[in-house]
């Protein structure tokens, strides 16, 4: 063939190819073009209130429904509600010191008779309590009746004789022997044998120390009363907790024994000394005990509110505390979380904390499985991601036809075949 034929025939045919050429690498790029997503895609859409941006290390989140339900996420509503600061502590009922009285004789002699035989009996102001022989008391009375007859001899006004009555029957007085007893026994001019020993205040014997025909001296404790109406509830509040306890404040009362029931009192002592031990303070609360259902040595429970007003909160498990910041996931959408950066206030309300940065009223955010969200949230922020959430690849597919690895596959390590270890008669140790 010639050479001018042979060009003839071959630049059709490089033509025709040419054109099959591009017509394949358009194709080729259009295809591609389809598939590949576009760049933008990959950046999750800032949905974010302006000024709240993210944390550095996270990126916003999209979950499934399905997914959502199945790992528990439930969601909270930041609202608006009293900031109260809530003091639980443990107490033990006393008496009222101030209604408590330690009796004492004031002169010495032998116990004749007791009117009191047991503790816990009631007794009244001004009844007898026991009956004692004093010599010391019997001169005494004679003394009395030798200066009262001596001052009615002489009537000519303010003279010895009369100094020395008023002189007994201060002595008397002092013994606590009543004046109706003084005025008897001056009528009647025959001293008593017994001096009687009466209650000071009403109330309940508390302890008995006495008993009949024992030599009691005024420095013997014999009796000791307290007047129950009202009761001491002592607690202790810890070191933190006493910019929030104050005198006069309000305090509610539980008891073990009557669970249902709560009694109303006031703080009306705070120890000024704290306990370096336990870093605890004493405090004092006054309740009244009108029927006598509040007994010394009760265990109660003490709750203490202080009302500071009102603020944003929400639930404690919405916050997570990483210690350098604290970051609560915002619900965008039914299936998109926002992690935001949120300023809570160090005190802690109940089960709630106070929002003072990073959130409005209204917003709702994940209050469970929020460690989940968070982590997978930093890991996509740093390009990886946990298989089954959304726009990750689980490697199902990819591993659904693979085998199994086999021991002597790990690691290029051939591992031999060994018998069971309960089959001794076909053991055998292979050697090299």
């Amino acid at each position: 063939m010639s050479t001018k034929r042979y060009r003839k025939s071959i630049g059709p045919a490089l033509a025709q190819l040419m054109v099959l050429c591009a017509g394949y690498f358009i194709s080729q790029d259009a295809s591609s073009a389809q598939q590949a997503p576009e760049p933008q895609q990959n950046m999750p859409a800032d949905h974010s209130v302006p000024g709240n941006s993210m944390p550095p290390g996270y990126t916003e989140l999209s979950v499934d429904p399905a997914i959502r339900q199945r790992i528990g996420v439930t969601l909270g509503r930041a609202t608006r509600t009293p900031l109260t600061m809530t003091i639980r502590t443990v107490g033990i009922v006393r008496p009222d010191e101030t209604k408590l009285a330690h009796i004492h004789l004031k002169t010495e002699g032998w116990v004749e008779r007791l009117f009191v035989s047991f503790t816990g009996q009631q007794v009244k102001a001004g009844e007898a309590m026991l009956a004692i022989y004093s010599p010391a008391f019997f001169a005494a009375q004679r003394e009395l009746l030798s200066a009262a007859r001596s001052a009615q001899s002489n009537l000519g006004g303010m003279t010895d004789q009369q100094l020395v009555l008023e002189a007994a029957r201060r002595r008397l007085e002092l013994w606590d022997v009543p004046a109706d007893a003084i005025k008897a026994l001056e009528a009647t001019g025959r001293p008593g044998t017994s001096l009687v020993l009466r209650s000071p205040i009403s109330g309940t014997v508390l302890e008995k120390k006495v008993f009949q025909g024992q030599y009691t001296m005024p420095q013997n404790e014999l009796f000791v009363v307290a007047d129950l109406s009202t009761v001491w509830v002592q607690g202790k509040v810890f070191e933190y907790e006493l910019p929030h306890v104050q005198i006069g404040m309000a305090v509610t009362v539980a008891l073990p024994s009557s669970p249902t029931q709560q009694y109303t009192g006031k703080v009306v002592f705070i120890d000024p000394v704290v306990d370096e031990m336990t870093r605890s303070v004493q405090v004092r609360v006054e309740l009244p005990n009108p029927d006598g259902r509040l007994k010394p040595g009760m265990f109660s429970q003490i709750l203490i509110s202080h009302a500071m007003g009102s603020g944003l909160t929400v639930p404690v498990s919405a916050v997570i505390r990483t210690g350098e910041r604290n970051i609560a996931f915002r619900a965008v959408a039914d299936d998109r979380f926002l992690p935001v950066q949120v300023k809570i206030s160090p005190l802690r309300f109940e089960d709630r904390f106070q929002i003072l940065e990073g959130l409005e009223d209204g917003d709702m955010v994940a209050t469970s499985a929020n460690f989940l969200i968070d982590s997978e949230s930093q890991l996509l922020a740093g390009g990886g991601g946990m298989a089954g959430m959304p726009g990750m690849d689980d490697g199902s597919k990819a591993n659904e036809n693979k085998p199994a690895a086999r021991p002597q596959d790990v690691k290029g390590m051939s591992m031999p075949n060994r018998p069971a270890a309960d089959d001794h008669s076909t053991m055998k140790h292979d050697r090299p």
